[in-house]
């Protein structure tokens, strides 16, 4: 009875160990953190929150963004809608944020 018991708990305890690692697993947004043009400086940081902050030579503006499948960006300057939400498709290769508006490409990189 004693073995059982011990068989039992060693299950339990592997179980919560095998949950608490995989909980650590998840995929990171790749698309997350802060990005810079390299011709205009500009920079653009995503946050978890759903907001951007753009910003260039100190000055800086924080709309709310959200991302739909599969690679859709949606950005919304106000919230009473006066201001019309801009689409745009993106797509993350390695250390690049490649954002497509009316098919032209804006290339930011990955600041550090």
């Amino acid at each position: 009875m004693k073995t059982n018991r011990k068989n039992s708990l060693l299950l339990v305890i592997l179980v919560l160990v095998a949950a608490i690692a995989l909980t650590g697993c998840g995929k990171k947004d790749p698309l997350l953190g802060k990005w810079q043009e390299p011709t205009s400086g500009i920079t653009m940081e995503f946050n978890k929150d759903g907001k951007l902050v753009m910003g260039n030579k100190g000055a800086s503006i924080t709309v709310s963004y959200l991302q739909q499948e599969p690679n859709i960006l949606i950005f919304k300057a106000s919230t009473d809608g006066s201001i019309p939400d801009q689409t745009m498709t993106y797509r993350v290769e390695e250390d690049k944020l490649i954002l497509t508006v009316d098919g032209i490409e804006t290339v930011f990189s990955k600041a550090k």
